[in-house]
């Protein structure tokens, strides 16, 4: 592992951070979209990323781009798929094998940390298309805390950064974030990976002002700013959402995690002031997260990002403070329960509530387009489904989450969607009957030929 970036838990920085007395200016991107190769040109012009991280993928790809990217510039990575939130991360075997594919991603990376969101796509047989945040009560604190530490201890020395997650318009839940990730990392080696659109979405769904310097002001008060590592921008955008009884309430605004649109003046203001105003000392990075957007708009933004770093940012990347981890605090039968009960109540909630702005607003939307729009992956299947009178976008997200289902092994959105799809259309024909067999091979043709291409480009065997 190259030392020129040093996980910040080792004793001594070594000489080439000289080089840096700020923390380095980066880009988070995925090596596929957009295409790695074209991103580096289309930078090339301007200012150039002193460190990349890189999201999950095959670990061929990751070993050819350490191999390609020069040897001075680190690569970072951030893992996915690792739902170190839930009950059961640190017994299921399915999660062993997963941990131990993310070790084989950060050596081929030559990675001196992986970040990953504390945060969930499925809880309790429950699944979503974004990240769903982790349950902010003491017992998801206890959980989180010791399936991080669970997961750190086979990283093979290599740090871990848990990631502030974004927040749906949906209630937060009784623990403030702040205080629920002071009991995540306080007597643990973990650092923090903060992101500031994610701070700013939990904010606005918390009823609280967000604006730079009620963010700074948050973060001071709130916040274990000691162990933050590595900060993150990336997408916000602001939602108008219709109040649950119109007119006896006006509309709002909420803050959404979204990557596809340009990012807000809000963030940009945002990270300035907290790199002049707030003491960071362990902060080694910070980086652009770059995705679903024009190569040119990429180039733009992270050319003004990385002027404001380079003006604003103080000296930091220090060892994180000298902290054994303590004994994970055990989990009581009925802690488990509460906990295990708090993530099927969070599911369902979010995927019905008439509280929830997010399940009346965004839910159908989320479930019907993320990870691959219903009407580009299923064009034979829905046109038989609409000659037979049914609607499909209507009958598919009311299926979905329709009852909690149990996974074998942790799986990203699409093929969890894939294996949703399979059992939506074989429930319609047992009830339609044998005129719904064109439908079914239809659905059965069209989810193989996905199932092969999911397998042949993010396959990625032990």
């Amino acid at each position: 592992m190259r030392p020129i970036f040093p996980p910040p838990h080792f004793a001594e920085i070594p000489s080439e951070c000289a080089l840096f007395p700020r923390p380095r200016v980066g880009l988070s991107t995925d090596l596929y979209s957009p295409p790695f190769e074209d991103l580096l040109e289309v930078l090339s012009d301007g200012p150039a990323p002193e460190y990349l991280e890189l999201f999950r993928g095959r670990t061929s790809d990751l070993s050819e781009a350490r191999r390609r990217i020069p040897a001075e510039i680190p690569l970072a990575y951030h893992g996915d798929c690792l739902w170190y939130t839930q009950a059961e991360f640190p017994s299921d075997p399915a999660y062993r094998e997963e941990i131990q594919r993310a070790r084989g991603h950060m050596e081929a990376l030559e990675s001196p940390w992986m970040i990953h969101e504390c945060a969930q796509k499925t809880m309790e047989g429950y699944a979503f298309g974004l990240y769903a945040p982790p349950l902010l009560t003491l017992e998801g604190a206890l959980a989180a805390r010791r399936g991080a530490l669970h997961l750190l201890e086979n990283l093979g020395g290599r740090l871990l950064l848990v990631e502030t997650p974004p927040f749906p318009p949906h209630p937060p839940g009784p623990l403030d974030l702040g205080e629920f990730f002071h009991l995540l990392t306080r007597e643990t080696p973990l650092g923090i990976g903060l992101d500031l659109g994610h701070c700013l979405t939990y904010l606005s769904v918390a009823g609280c002002s967000a604006t730079p310097s009620s963010l700074v002001e948050w973060l001071r008060n709130s916040f274990p700013l000691d162990r933050v590592v590595e900060i993150h921008v990336g997408g916000l955008a602001a939602r108008t959402l219709p109040a649950p009884k119109p007119p006896l309430q006006a509309p709002f605004q909420a803050l959404i995690d979204d990557h596809t649109e340009a990012v807000p003046d809000l963030l940009f203001e945002c990270l300035e002031s907290v790199l002049r105003d707030l003491a960071l000392p362990s902060l080694a990075g910070v980086a652009l997260e770059v995705d679903n957007k024009a190569l040119c708009t990429i180039a733009r933004e992270f050319s003004r990002f990385h002027e404001i770093v380079v003006r604003t940012a103080r000296p930091g990347g220090r060892p994180l403070p000298p902290s054994p981890p303590a004994p994970p605090v055990p989990l009581t039968p009925e802690a488990e329960s509460r906990l295990r009960g708090g993530y099927r109540a969070l599911g369902r909630s979010m995927a019905g509530s008439p509280d929830s702005p997010y399940a009346r607003c965004l839910y159908a939307e989320e479930i019907w387009s993320f990870g691959g729009a219903m009407p580009a992956i299923l064009p034979e299947t829905l046109s038989l489904l609409e000659q037979r009178g049914v609607d499909p976008r209507s009958s598919f997200v009311s299926y979905f989450n329709l009852h909690p289902r149990s996974l074998l092994r942790p799986m990203d959105f699409l093929e969890i969607k894939l294996l949703r799809i399979s059992e939506w259309i074989e429930t319609l024909a047992r009830e339609r009957g044998p005129s719904f067999d064109p439908v079914r091979a239809a659905a059965e043709k069209e989810v193989r030929l996905l199932m092969d291409a999911q397998t042949q480009y993010n396959g990625d065997p032990l």
